[in-house]
């Protein structure tokens, strides 16, 4: 069922590089549209990269509480698209990239996924890893139903920035990332909770994948990618060296190349 508009806040659309291929980018969550920008540099021969802000991030308008992130970039991925692309995806963007390629599968032309979220995916082989990030993030959920939006954030950021210490991060940052807490929470429904029915219809997607993560990762994100990777018939498995989970921003070059090289498939 589609949202109603009040659910559709206006999203903003970057778009970088000059290249004959037409490309799509999802940024993580509390990152923005602009985080693509060495990626696209990279790229900027192969493909012209559409990149949206998800909604509170960005030039983006803000998030409704109670409204469903995923479904809110789906839809507006849908009405942007007119032709099939080559769809990169960070973390929660790579999440929602594959729900793309599930629901969508004629806008999708292959997947380049750095850390997408897909944490239950390591049910399997790493069960209480799986718990551990539950735990972690119950912790979150917590702070921010008690009326704690900077508590919960600061607790995510912690296990999932850039490895500065809060106190260290800018204070427009830091109230940046308070603002975007609200999305953040939603979309746990998603990674935490599988709401769009995400995991069960891996088999679903037929195009050209890799699956990327970075060798200083927090714990969870190999197994997630192992499971995500051992659920597609068509997925190469990547692990960048020195990269940690901002590595599609950190080590733009060295994810650049493995996007070429599955672009080259996709031809």
């Amino acid at each position: 069922m589609a949202l109603d508009e009040a659910q559709r806040p206006d999203i903003h659309w970057r778009v970088l590089g000059q290249g004959p291929r037409a490309a799509l980018a999802l940024h993580c969550n509390l990152g923005h549209s602009g985080a693509f920008r060495g990626l696209a540099a990279a790229l900027d021969d192969l493909m012209t990269i559409e990149a949206p802000d998800m909604p509170s991030h960005g030039r983006s308008g803000a998030f409704v509480p109670g409204a469903l992130g995923g479904q809110i970039m789906v839809e507006a991925i849908v009405d942007r698209l007119k032709a099939p692309v080559d769809v990169i995806g960070h973390s929660y963007g790579g999440l929602i990239a594959v729900r793309l390629a599930i629901e969508h599968p004629e806008l999708v032309r292959s997947l380049s996924l750095y850390e997408p979220v897909t944490m239950l995916a390591a049910r399997g082989a790493a069960p209480e890893e799986v718990a551990k990030n539950h735990a972690h993030m119950s912790k979150v959920l917590a702070h921010y139903d008690a009326g704690e939006p900077e508590a919960a954030v600061r607790l995510f950021v912690e296990e999932w920035g850039d490895g500065r210490p809060w106190a260290a991060l800018p204070e427009e940052i830091r109230a940046a990332f308070t603002r975007q807490v609200p999305f953040v929470v939603a979309s746990q429904r998603d990674v935490l909770d599988d709401i769009g029915q995400i995991m069960p219809r891996l088999g679903n997607i037929a195009v050209p994948v890799v699956v990327m993560d970075g060798a200083l990762s927090p714990a969870i994100m190999t197994p997630a990618c192992d499971g995500l990777a051992a659920s597609l018939q068509t997925a190469r498995r990547v692990t960048i060296a020195g990269a940690g989970h901002m590595g599609a921003i950190t080590h733009a070059a060295e994810v650049a190349a493995e996007v070429r090289k599955i672009v080259t498939d996709a031809a």
